[in-house]
């Protein structure tokens, strides 16, 4: 399952906030469970509990939701966490059949709802652009990658500047319109998100900056969308600057760094976390020597916790897997998940999660997904199978580990 991050739009509170729909209760409408359902009530015209959000919070909302056979497949989370009282988010979230997200979405709700201004048909329309843009390059790059090519990781950053390059900087930030701002802080999260080092972490940090000058609360998405960023790029020092500022990120950990190798280092790095001290201490990983398989999990996806359970608890797969020289990682391009980290590896210290350092040190690991299963050779990708279905996925990690011994 691929870690999706949703777009933040900046909002202002000092602004008089759109007319909001508070439903009576007799007249909310009952939860939507299929596309069959949905596609009759956006039909029937009846009021609904996303007539609370503003008019372009919810075309954004339209735009990511998402149906598969089994019901609701995903949604983009920023304009109800951004736009709704805690009464209004708990009816959105009803309506969809997703009430098991409203503990988690309620932790965002920092501060008043903010709403700003409408943005241009132009920028909003670019941001429309990009959005689509990354949406098909996954699918691109999924098909490189079935095919042996090696997928082009900058092509969104690339369109980003395309769509985006007068807009940013300083100077011309003053000049956009408050609501405009909103789909630029969007585009260069999501620019940022696919390349951490890329110059869109820079612009981000601008497009925040500008909001905050102009009075606008930042609570509501913004903060923790750049304290996002700061952590995927590794910028710890800085982002422990940000977050102390901020009473309401106080539940994000940000971990102290100790570097042991210092900037000069080349090759692969990765940080050992001590959980008791809150420290990440950066240290040499293994050189890419023969054969080693990189499994990539993610924290948040249920996929990737049922690959790891079915691997701990199955001896004889977990030994063939460790043959192959098996090292279970994180996404080198994410924030680090350090409660979940150091929960599994204190579970299993035989066979621990490990964290890679910087992502141009780990080139090889392109994720598009989680879990996702790379086997190596002397440092470079010779086979890769992605997923864990309900069944399991003993056959085609039986099929990679052929691959390999076929190049051996």
């Amino acid at each position: 399952m691929k870690a999706a991050i949703p777009l933040v739009l900046a909002l202002a509170c000092h602004l008089p906030l759109h007319a909001a729909a508070n439903l009576p209760a007799q007249a909310a409408p009952a939860a939507v469970h299929s596309r069959a359902a949905w596609d009759a009530m956006l039909a029937s015209g009846q009021p609904t509990p996303l007539d609370a959000l503003t008019p372009y919070g919810k075309r954004r909302f339209l735009r990511g939701l998402r149906w598969g056979e089994r019901g609701l497949g995903g949604f983009n989370t920023i304009p109800l966490t951004r736009e709704l009282t805690p009464g209004q988010l708990q009816a959105a979230l009803h309506f969809i059949d997703a009430d098991d997200h409203l503990a988690m979405l309620s932790r965002d709700l920092a501060g008043p709802p903010l709403r700003l201004p409408a943005p241009s048909t132009g920028v909003e329309s670019r941001l429309d652009q990009l959005e689509r843009f990354a949406a098909e390059d996954d699918e691109r790059r999924q098909d490189a990658e079935a095919g042996g090519a090696t997928p082009d990781s900058q092509a969104v950053e690339q369109r980003y500047r395309e769509l985006f390059h007068d807009y940013m900087g300083a100077a011309a930030l003053r000049r956009q319109t408050l609501g405009d701002l909103q789909p630029l802080f969007d585009a260069a999260v999501l620019a940022a998100e696919q390349s951490p080092d890329s110059p869109a972490f820079a612009e981000l940090l601008l497009v925040h900056a500008e909001l905050a000058a102009r009075g606008i609360d930042t609570r509501r998405t913004l903060d923790d969308r750049v304290l996002y960023a700061m952590l995927a790029a590794r910028r710890f020092e800085q982002a422990q600057g940000f977050a102390a500022t901020r009473p309401h990120l106080a539940h994000h950990a940000v971990p102290r760094v100790v570097d042991t190798l210092g900037p000069g280092f080349q090759g692969r790095s990765e940080f050992r976390y001590d959980a008791a001290n809150k420290t990440l201490t950066r240290v040499a990983a293994p050189p890419p020597a023969g054969t080693e398989l990189l499994m990539v999990v993610g924290s948040g996806c249920h996929f990737s916790r049922d690959a790891l359970d079915a691997i701990a608890g199955d001896a004889a797969l977990k030994a063939r897997l460790r043959e192959a020289g098996l090292t279970l990682v994180v996404p080198p391009r994410a924030p680090i998940p350090l409660a979940y980290i150091a929960d599994w590896n204190a579970a299993h210290p035989d066979l621990p999660l490990r964290i890679p350092a910087y992502a141009r040190e780990w080139q090889a690991l392109e994720v598009l997904g989680t879990p996702e299963f790379y086997l190596l050779k002397d440092g470079k990708v010779i086979a890769k199978r992605s997923g864990w279905p309900a069944e399991g996925n003993r056959a085609g990690l039986q099929e990679l580990l052929d691959a390999g011994r076929r190049q051996q």
